[in-house]
């Protein structure tokens, strides 16, 4: 069956978008490597600091699902794995993380182990200072045989494209460092991830280093109401993060309402006072997030409306779950485990 020009031209104009952007990524002459961002960060804070490893007092198993921008096809997915608990006399912690981060159904892949540990220094009753150090691997690859390139439909779809210069996949040592203050209720910390700055470039001819990612990061709970023997609480808890990496910068502000078995959050993305590089203002999200949890056990959702000039109808916005577990892990359940005031989702 032979295809008309119109029919062709279509076809080219929706599969080749996959291939456009995907090479744009693997490309560092046109897009810097950067990490992705969840908006639920809360829920597994050993990925953007790995003082936190250990923090529970308890052992914390976390999953997070991300999935961006759902109404373009073939989107961004990430899925984050980490599990963390400190040692019997929790002056110590540890922990690993496993995450994965795909784009174009897989067509761009990257995915990241680390091992992490944390050591506790009381400074006072209510203060302790926790320093932590990750070290692992990456890998990032390219699935060619998921993307349809011009040249291939021009040769009437043929099998194979002739495009070059871009390699199988690349791999990658890596480390970061983190450190945080915490007392009963505030908090504040900071880490830097990619201290050895990796090659990820997929194309050997043209290196790329991935930039080194600084975060800042607290926050502060304000007690609102408690029941007989904790029974039941209602705080009021705000909190922020900001991150840079090479060129690019973000904030992230916000508050939740969090009470015993609910919690209820709203987070602001952008940084309003800062144009872009067309002139817009840097807003770029509102996130809504809802979190469900008993003591051991906790469950969270979130959704992300695009405020920028991509617009929520066009992108679909983006959604994340998360799933957490904690159990105790010293020889006799600790009546009073230390206590954090950061939030859980």
């Amino acid at each position: 069956m032979t295809r008309s020009p119109r029919s062709l031209n279509h076809l080219a104009g929706h599969k080749m978008w996959l291939a456009l952007l995907v090479c744009a990524m693997a490309s560092s002459s046109i897009v810097r490597a950067q990490d992705q961002q969840f908006t639920q960060f809360n829920a597994a804070p050993t990925s953007f600091n790995p003082a936190y490893a250990g923090v529970s007092g308890q052992a914390r198993l976390v999953s997070l699902y991300r999935a961006q921008w759902t109404a373009l096809p073939q989107a961004f997915t990430g899925l984050h794995i980490a599990f963390d608990r400190p040692t019997l006399d929790k002056k110590m912690g540890f922990g690993f993380l496993l995450s994965n981060e795909q784009a174009g159904a897989g067509a761009l892949n990257r995915t990241q182990f680390m091992a992490q540990a944390a050591h506790n220094l009381r400074l006072g009753r209510r203060l302790n200072l926790r320093t932590g150090m990750q070290m692992g691997f990456g890998a990032r690859s390219i699935n060619m045989n998921s993307l349809v390139f011009m040249d291939q439909i021009l040769r009437d779809h043929a099998e194979v494209s002739l495009e070059q210069g871009i390699g199988v996949g690349t791999q990658y040592v890596d480390m970061g460092a983190g450190m945080m203050l915490l007392s009963r209720r505030v908090w504040f910390g900071a880490s830097a991830h990619h201290l050895t700055s990796p090659n990820v470039s997929l194309n050997p001819a043209l290196p790329e280093q991935l930039d080194m990612l600084l975060t800042g990061h607290g926050g502060a709970r304000i007690q609102l109401a408690r029941g007989p023997r904790g029974r039941f609480r209602r705080d009021f808890v705000v909190s922020w993060k900001y991150m840079q990496q090479g060129r690019r910068n973000q904030l992230d502000i916000g508050t939740y309402y969090d009470m015993t078995l609910f919690t209820l959050g709203m987070w602001y993305r952008g940084i309003p006072v800062q144009a872009n590089q067309d002139g817009s203002l840097d807003t770029d999200a509102l996130s809504f997030v809802f979190g469900f949890g008993t003591g051991d056990l906790k469950l969270g959702y979130s959704y992300d409306i695009t405020l920028n000039q991509l617009g929520v109808l066009n992108t679909g916005g983006s959604h994340e779950f998360s799933v957490k577990y904690l159990w105790d892990v010293a020889r006799r359940r600790d009546p009073r485990p230390p206590y954090h005031p950061c939030v859980e989702y």
